[in-house]
């Protein structure tokens, strides 16, 4: 008896196919266009974080031209502030980073005392790697320190870094100005009412979140960087108001941020003061402010509904640093808030949405879904 064919599903592996080439063709020219893409959209989230409030001065007749100019005026002060505070201790730690490295590793061969059984136990895996007799030598090489080498990436880039800047605020400028020129644009072309109505639903509530999670989160961070600042004024750390600015900028980076302070933190206290233990003071202090704002001010503040997947952030932060660098970090969760609430609004994209949330399901599960789960807990 003939077996019957089996056919194959073509127009599934050629669209899977097309899918995979756009998303390498897209990877590529993000790479390719971010001196383009980048200010346009650190402009776009700009223009609507501010563009509740704008809306809602209109409403008192205060003319939108003039609410934009007044908060671009406000950006600008902001960045120029930091600039100025960050300028001198910046150039400051590059040129005396040889210094604090040298110092740093002078302190820490004090404590080898300490760490008797740990270099026995070295020496003991240096015996073990001896191999006929004869030890087995790696050359190390010791270069220049990476902050030399920053630094002349940093004075190559810096009229890229001010020219992005601007044109960021002047896009955001535009943008606020332009008042709901686009949602009307946006509507006219749609062709049926309830695509106007799902278009404009979707780009209100993108606008509503993405504001609402910039402005609270900058609020959380400013908190911190005061209390931070003022915890290390305490403790006699040098440049107080640096550590403030450095940790407002720093939070914005979910986890990676408050590792990189708490190290860096840990790295001055070490250089700065003369007691190992009384150093250990500023890191610490560090790491308990970021702990309370993770873990009761930022999930008060913003909500449930604003709380990301904590894997999706991982992903996301590891995909934009590795397209756009520094730049790519700062943006990612913004990027995901707003992919997050547009796959919120389609049914064909629930599940991404799902996925990027951190709440767990409110429906109770099914049959099914209740033997999966105690099959899976079950021990073999």
């Amino acid at each position: 008896m003939e077996q019957p064919e089996q056919t194959t599903n073509y127009p599934k592996h050629i669209r899977n196919l097309l899918l995979g080439l756009f998303l390498l063709a897209a990877g590529v020219f993000l790479d390719f266009a971010q001196d383009f893409i980048l200010p346009v959209l650190l402009g776009f989230f700009i223009a609507i974080t501010f563009r509740p409030a704008i809306r809602a001065l209109a409403r008192r007749h205060v003319p939108e031209w003039l609410a934009a100019s007044g908060f671009i005026s406000l950006v600008l002060m902001a960045v120029l502030m930091f600039a100025y505070l960050l300028a001198g201790p910046v150039s400051s730690f590059m040129q005396n980073a040889p210094l604090y490295a040298q110092t740093f590793g002078s302190k820490l061969q004090d404590l080898q005392s300490s760490f008797s059984r740990v270099m026995r136990l070295a020496e003991k895996m240096q015996e073990a790697a001896t191999l006929d007799g004869e030890v087995v030598v790696q050359e190390v090489i010791i270069r220049e320190g990476p902050p030399l080498a920053y630094l002349g990436q940093i004075t190559g880039y810096s009229m890229s870094v001010v020219a992005t800047i601007i044109l960021t605020l002047v896009i955001a400028a535009f943008l606020m100005a332009s008042g709901d020129l686009f949602y009307a644009k946006l509507v006219r072309v749609l062709p049926t009412l309830q695509d106007k109505k799902t278009a404009l639903r979707i780009v209100y509530d993108v606008e509503r979140e993405v504001s609402a999670y910039l402005l609270i989160v900058t609020v959380i961070n400013a908190v911190l960087g005061v209390a931070v600042a003022l915890c290390f004024y305490a403790l006699g750390m040098p440049t107080p108001l640096l550590w403030g600015a450095l940790a407002f900028v720093l939070n914005f980076i979910p986890y990676v941020g408050a590792v990189t302070g708490i190290g860096i933190a840990a790295f001055m206290a070490v250089v700065s003061f003369d007691s190992i233990a009384y150093a250990a003071l500023a890191p610490l202090s560090y790491a308990v402010l970021n702990g309370i704002e993770n873990q009761f001010v930022s999930p008060l503040l913003l909500g449930r509904r604003l709380q990301l997947n904590s894997v999706a952030i991982l992903l996301a932060l590891t995909f934009w640093t590795w397209i756009w660098g520094i730049a790519g970090t700062m943006v990612a969760v913004p990027i995901l808030v707003a992919i997050k609430v547009f796959c919120d609004h389609l049914d064909s994209l629930a599940g991404i949405g799902e996925f990027l949330s951190e709440k767990y399901p409110e429906d109770t599960p099914t049959q099914a879904e209740e033997t999966a789960i105690s099959v899976s807990t079950v021990k073999p």
